[in-house]
């Protein structure tokens, strides 16, 4: 029994002297930074759902005097640094910004598919894709997008006119943001894919239902992302069945809509 809590008492030692170490990073360096809670870092409110990501960015940016050009915040065990002098940003994301390229990884390398967009490549791999996708975000290619845009809008609106006459009092009640969430959704559809997708009407189609099921977050999720798996294969094989689906309608019927290889 005794040995058991002198490995006991060993193991915690062991632990918080990591932590230790792990949270003083920020100090040895003389950076400013909110002091972190033991593995959650500065997200344990977030993790708790009881403050969004983008207030606690904020309250790490707004808890200094403004003569101090960056601080630094905990995202789990991760440091991050957060920059608030405008002459700093300019350096960081124009003049030194062949040092500064990379995104954080948000996905684990084994995600064959979403790991392979720009926002996951890194060094050579990220020019070489950014330099292929450029041509297709020109203001000439992106006015090319505005009457599918405008489709998806009076699509809407008729919806919206519809769901009104049928409410025979003239007025209803909406929630703006899934109203403009799905026709986002229909957008991204039509423009990107090339696919015709009414989610207004059809309230619970497979782009929009498994769209939303990816970027909504809930605290099984945010464990997940922790883990680098907020994304399951499940979403990752429908993705790719939609993806390989236009393909091979490609070759068989053209609706008049491009996609968005057909843009540059």
């Amino acid at each position: 029994m005794i040995i058991l809590l002198i490995w006991l008492g060993v193991l915690v030692a062991v632990i918080t002297l990591y932590f230790r170490r792990l949270y003083s990073s920020f100090s040895r360096h003389g950076v400013k930074h909110i002091r972190p809670v033991p593995l959650l870092g500065n997200m344990a409110k977030v993790v708790l759902r009881a403050e969004h990501t983008s207030d606690e960015l904020t309250k790490v940016y707004n808890e200094f005097p403004e003569e101090i050009r960056f601080v630094g915040r905990y995202e789990f065990t991760k440091e991050l640094i957060v920059v608030r002098d405008l002459e700093l940003v300019k350096k960081i994301t124009v003049k030194d910004f062949e040092h500064f390229l990379d995104h954080r990884p948000l996905l684990g390398n084994g995600n064959s598919y979403f790991s392979r967009n720009l926002f996951s490549l890194t060094g050579q791999e990220w020019k070489d894709m950014r330099s292929t996708l450029s041509p297709a975000f020109t203001s000439s290619k992106m006015r090319l997008m505005v009457p599918f845009m405008v489709e998806v809008g009076d699509q809407m609106m008729r919806s919206l006119h519809r769901i009104i006459k049928e409410s025979k009092n003239g007025s209803v009640d909406l929630d703006c943001k899934d109203l403009t969430a799905r026709y986002a959704n229909d957008v991204i559809a039509s423009c990107a894919f090339g696919l015709k997708v009414d989610s207004h009407n059809d309230k619970n189609n497979s782009f929009y239902a498994l769209g939303k099921e990816t970027s909504t977050l809930n605290f099984a999720k945010i464990i997940k992302s922790f883990l680098f798996a907020i994304v399951t294969d499940i979403k990752i094989g429908f993705s790719y069945g939609v993806i390989k689906e236009r393909i091979q309608e490609s070759g068989t019927r053209n609706n008049g809509k491009p996609r968005v290889e057909e843009y540059y």
